[in-house]
């Protein structure tokens, strides 16, 4: 047991992590956010009316590094409790790859990149986390044996490394959701730490956690900052380097401990990949159909939502803990994990769970419908150019919408209102597009966007735009005027 000095000692490292991150989030949120203003658009999928800084990455990751500095050159060492005891290549590959993985998101949250550029870069710092010694040799699979990876060394871990990173980014997109469970995942690395007596490698985790929680007290709902992706691809490469390096037994073998700590975020992203492929759109395409969303598609509250994430997220990690504490019943903690995953979706009512057969079956004709919507999309203009008069073009415009599942339509020239069809629903999602002094609203219910939210978004105001377009290309070659029509 430690002594309560060491304890005074190792908070303290926490405390530092804290006060830093909390003190970069000031500066951020209130000098450097104006000068950094995304790029980025309003998308279908954001809950925030009122533009949020997204910088939140550089409080978390430049103060746990200041923090880890100052602890450096402070008296820790004395007490037995100094960083200086952990390997060296790990602690430079923890520091250079964290920065390369805070690096990236900061390039993707200012410049919008590729994802094909991004999980390049992803796969990039994971071979650089490989050379500096995070690998998985050999894993211990309940009920079997201990398996000796080999050559399956180095894809597992970028596996697992490019994954966690990829889940992290996810999971967050709801206020405090990301931050929260990093901070439970984090007490349970900082538990095990304590129980193997790895003080020094949990004194660098009780730095992070500080960091963690000073931004989570500014991300809870409402939140006043983003992490971005700067953030979560940080965090996310931290957890799982760590779950590596502090799961791992003294012969080196890794348990599957560390899928349950992580659960939460790698459950939502499994599924995320799954519905998108079978549902006929990119797998790396943003949807509105994660564990949160449908949390408050059930009518809970954006902080009730991310409160029950976070507890079941807690419940996860206990399995974990258990798994590792007693190894002889991993096999069936992992079990356990599974059963409670079922639970979570089956309340969550996905359908892949209530009904898998026909969900899947039943794809193939919603499959047909968004490769048709997506096909005239492209050939938007072409579409409207075959109209002879504005009433065909309108008929046209409606035939595409109502693939998109716009339920309402709303056409104004220089704020007179000429066309509407359909009935206004105040909870629907609104959207507007302008082309001179000629407007355009669609609204959209929920089920609509849900799934393809991004996609969507961008085909909407394609296809707006160039019905806009149209429509002054017509009227300035026509007399008749536009009638009111209320369907």
């Amino acid at each position: 047991m430690l002594q309560i000095n060491a304890w005074k000692f190792l908070l303290s490292g926490g405390l530092l992590g804290l006060l830093l991150s909390s003190a970069l989030l000031v500066i951020i949120i209130y000098k450097l956010s104006p000068m950094l203003q995304s790029r980025r658009k309003l998308s279908l999928r954001d809950q925030h009316i009122n533009p949020v800084p997204r910088y939140g990455g550089i409080a978390l990751f430049w103060g746990f590094i200041g923090a880890l500095f100052l602890v450096w050159w402070l008296p820790f060492e004395q007490r037995g409790l100094g960083l200086q005891s952990l390997p060296d290549n790990r602690l430079a590959g923890l520091c250079i790859c964290g920065l390369m993985a805070w690096a990236l998101g900061f390039v993707d949250d200012i410049f919008l990149i590729r994802a094909r550029w991004k999980l390049t870069g992803q796969i990039g710092i994971a071979l650089l986390a490989i050379r500096f010694g995070f690998d998985i040799k050999s894993v211990l699979i309940p009920f079997f044996q201990t398996v000796d990876l080999g050559i399956w060394s180095w894809p597992l871990t970028v596996l697992w490394i490019v994954g966690v990173m990829n889940a992290v980014n996810l999971i967050d997109g709801l206020d405090g959701l990301a931050s929260g469970i990093t901070i439970v995942a984090l007490v349970c690395l900082a538990t095990i730490c304590w129980w193997q007596g790895q003080i020094s490698l949990l004194l660098l985790i009780l730095i992070l956690i500080g960091s963690t929680i000073g931004f989570w007290s500014f991300n809870r709902p409402p939140a006043t900052v983003f992490m971005g992706d700067s953030g979560s691809l940080f965090l996310g490469f931290i957890l799982a380097v760590l779950s590596i390096w502090v799961f791992e037994a003294p012969t080196g073998v890794l348990s599957m401990s560390p899928v349950l700590m992580m659960a939460i975020p790698l459950l939502d992203t499994a599924f995320a990949v799954f519905r998108r492929l079978l549902k006929g759109i990119p797998f790396y395409s943003a949807d509105n159909d994660h564990l949160h969303h449908r949390l408050i598609g059930k009518g809970y509250s954006s902080p009730q939502a991310m409160i029950i994430l976070i507890l079941v997220s807690v419940l996860f990690s206990g399995l974990s803990l258990l798994a590792h504490q007693m190894s002889h019943l991993q096999g069936y903690t992992l079990l356990g994990g599974v059963f409670l995953a079922y639970l979570l979706l089956y309340w969550l009512e996905y359908d892949v769970i209530r009904k898998p057969l026909a969900s899947i079956l039943g794809q193939g004709e919603h499959k047909k419908h968004r490769i048709l919507m997506l096909a005239l999309a492209e050939q938007i203009d072409f579409f409207f150019s075959k109209d002879p008069d504005i009433e065909s073009t309108k008929r046209s415009f409606l035939f595409w919408t109502e693939l998109a599942g716009v339920n309402r339509i709303e056409t104004s020239l220089n704020d007179s209102v000429f066309w509407q069809n359909g009935t206004e629903i105040q909870s629907h999602r609104m959207l507007l597009f302008q082309h001179r002094g000629w407007e355009v609203r669609v609204s959209l219910p929920d089920s609509s966007w849900k799934i393809d939210s991004d996609i969507k978004g961008k085909m909407l105001e394609k296809v707006c735009i160039a019905f806009l377009i149209r429509l002054e290309q017509l009227d300035k070659h026509t007399v008749i005027p536009f009638k009111k029509q209320t369907k």
